[in-house]
């Protein structure tokens, strides 16, 4: 088989074409790991790391699972403010959950259980909160986000990070 030159320069132009193709494919995929982890940082830095995160997940634990509306605006305006807040930063991750900036497993893995007890004490506020002010979007992706890891939980039973650790090591 006789390359000429013509031949030779149509082999070494397609052969770089491949290459830059697959570098720019490694390109795309390294960039979207970089996102992803930028995410769950900043799922991190939004639910565990605020300044109040720890506070009121304390003062969480003071309201009953299942509370009425009433119970939650029966409380000072400081703490109502303090829910408040934290349903908005579980609103955030809850929109970046279903833009797919970041995945239910890794939300579920660093903030579920909180989201969820949250949810379970926010509930009833905020339902009463939309039919009062006409507003459905109060709370929305905070009551999705909660919908999700519930159904991610019901089909992946929760197992503890020290537990799985544990298990690894038997």
């Amino acid at each position: 088989m006789h390359l000429d030159f013509a031949n030779l320069l149509n082999l070494v132009s397609t052969i770089t074409l491949i290459g830059a193709l697959v570098f720019t494919g490694l390109q795309v995929r390294a960039a979207n790991q970089a996102r992803r982890e930028q995410a769950a940082v900043t799922v991190i830095e939004t639910a565990a790391l605020s300044e109040n995160s720890a506070r009121f997940l304390e003062l969480l634990s003071e309201i009953p699972e299942g509370a009425s509306a009433a119970v939650i605006e029966n409380l000072d305006v400081d703490t109502r403010r303090q829910i408040f807040l934290f349903g908005l930063r579980v609103e955030i991750i809850g929109y970046m959950v279903f833009h797919g900036l970041v995945d239910v497993q890794t939300v579920n893995d660093l903030a579920g259980g909180a989201i969820l007890s949250f949810w379970s004490r926010a509930k009833s506020w905020s339902l009463e909160r939309r039919k009062r002010t006409g507003d459905d979007e109060f709370l929305e992706w905070c009551e999705w986000l909660a919908t999700q890891i519930a159904q991610y939980r019901a089909t992946r039973p929760y197992v503890p990070a020290y537990s799985r650790i544990q298990a690894r090591q038997i």
